[in-house]
């Protein structure tokens, strides 16, 4: 199932994005501020997964403009911590196909561009251009990763789709015995899996995350996402209710000082919008034309 390879995938990146740093995991915390009992859930996890899917369904293409703060620390050459922070209005775009999301990001300010983050089939990359004069690029391969230098910011782009919600889930469970499980959690759904490192809080009345953890393998949370609020997409007019999205998603990393928050103000399904340079290195590389290309494979 390429839903299950393609959230293996996630986790397996998170898990590098802080194996080479000392941190703190956090378990499951409470919802606001106090312990909520576990109670058997009313839902199978195949009932689950048709509604959670059904849900997302029209959002294979988004569009969307945020406002986008993120906090970072960027471990230099000479191994010294730099702590750096970016913000300013920018877009989140994503194209679902056969194999990984399609993604940008940007980070832009009066119509410049900072930050151009995101991934195709192939790789990964992040164009920083803060330094005008310094230009970076940083490239590396889906692949590779985790075999030589780490992604500067604290979120690798694939991940965005997973964190915000809007990666299917496996259509069904394995034959075999598996560690699955879905309780209540005050009114919230908290489905548990543990072999593909994820543990999420859906809302039952949309069937929409609200907070999304990604795990290692002792169940610690390595990334924290908590979506608030909701906001509604524009999409094709033969839909009975448009799809929605989260108004706002807070992402930490555990035992890091690194946040990254996207503050949604309109979205679209328009494919009209996306364009197929939008995810080609090179077409990318001719328009913000880096002074510097860094490999993180090497």
């Amino acid at each position: 199932m390429r839903s299950v390879e393609r959230l293996a995938g996630v986790l397996f990146v998170a898990l590098l994005l802080v194996a080479s740093g000392c941190h703190r995991p956090n378990t499951f915390t409470t919802v606001g501020g106090f312990i909520s009992p576990l109670t058997p859930a009313d839902i199978t996890y195949e009932e689950l997964a048709t509604q959670y899917n059904a849900a997302i369904e029209p959002l294979a293409t988004l569009w969307s403009r945020a406002d986008i703060d993120i906090e970072w620390v960027e471990i230099e050459g000479d191994g010294d911590r730099k702590y750096r922070s970016e913000s300013g209005n920018g877009k989140f775009i994503m194209r679902r196909g056969e194999g990984p999301i399609d993604t940008a990001m940007t980070v832009e300010k009066l119509g410049k561009i900072y930050l151009w983050a995101g991934s195709n089939q192939s790789g990964y990359y992040l164009f920083d251009r803060v330094d005008g004069d310094n230009k970076t690029l940083y490239v590396g391969e889906h692949g590779a990763i985790g075999g030589g230098r780490a992604f500067p910011l604290p979120i690798h782009p694939s991940m965005v789709p997973t964190l915000l919600g809007l990666e299917p889930l496996p259509a069904a469970l394995p034959e075999e015995e598996t560690l699955t499980a879905i309780d209540r959690y005050g009114e919230q759904y908290l489905l548990s899996m543990p072999e593909l490192g994820m543990r999420m809080l859906i809302d039952p009345a949309t069937f929409r995350p609200t907070r999304v953890d990604l795990t290692d393998r002792k169940g610690f949370s390595v990334l924290t996402a908590k979506l608030t609020g909701e906001l509604e997409v524009e999409a094709a007019k033969t839909l009975k209710t448009p799809p929605l999205i989260c108004e706002k998603a807070e992402v930490y990393v555990s035992g890091f000082e690194s946040r990254f928050t996207l503050d949604f103000q309109s979205a679209t399904t328009s494919t009209r919008r996306i364009k197929d340079q939008m995810f080609d290195l090179e077409a990318l590389k001719n328009a913000l034309k880096p002074d510097r290309v860094i490999d993180l494979d090497e």
